[in-house]
């Protein structure tokens, strides 16, 4: 089945789904709903290197003031390019590929309304939900938010930031896969 951001549910990642067919995706945004406006990006391969990154200038929403979460200021991303500018090299890096997020929900949706914005299609193959995967491994319904899962494994968490926050994933699923029995 061909599954695309327009997709309800993201399905849990399947330890066999974590290869050189797969991408890890993580977003910073700021807005959100249809609002939702991607303001950094970076996707990183099965290996653990990072493939893509960069920051995207909001065009539709104000930065927040900075926060713990909210890592960015004005001047960070005074001279970034704006979405239509690195759709195409993304778009590129994406075709085709198995995208996987620590909260897959919310980075497809905030893909989904950035490309809905500017009339863009997207060519992956689907997304998975890694932080499902880690939900199935601990035996338990209360999703963990990023940190708390590095914590639970002893990795290094993420820092709001999204090529921290793919590194933190990779680390993450290479520590879970390397303990679960098939």
């Amino acid at each position: 089945m061909l599954y695309n951001t327009k997709q309800l549910y993201t399905p849990p990642l399947e330890p066999y789904e974590f290869n050189r067919s797969a991408l890890l995706i993580d977003t910073e945004t700021v807005g959100s709903g249809r609002l939702t406006e991607i303001i950094e990006i970076a996707m990183g391969d099965s290996e653990g290197n990072i493939v893509y990154h960069t920051l995207v200038k909001p065009v539709f929403n104000p930065l927040p003031p900075p926060s713990r979460h909210k890592r960015f200021n004005r001047a960070e991303l005074k001279n970034a390019p704006d979405w239509p500018s690195v759709w195409p090299e993304i778009s590129a890096i994406i075709n085709n590929k198995l995208l996987i997020a620590y909260n897959a929900a919310f980075d497809r949706r905030a893909l989904a309304a950035t490309c809905s914005r500017y009339q863009q299609e997207s060519s992956e193959r689907g997304w998975r939900c890694a932080m499902h995967l880690v939900k199935q491994a601990i035996g338990t319904k209360k999703s963990l938010a990023l940190d708390e899962a590095c914590v639970h494994f002893g990795v290094e968490a993420g820092t709001h930031r999204a090529a921290q926050d793919v590194r933190a994933t990779y680390q993450l699923l290479k520590t879970l896969l390397s303990h679960l029995t098939f």
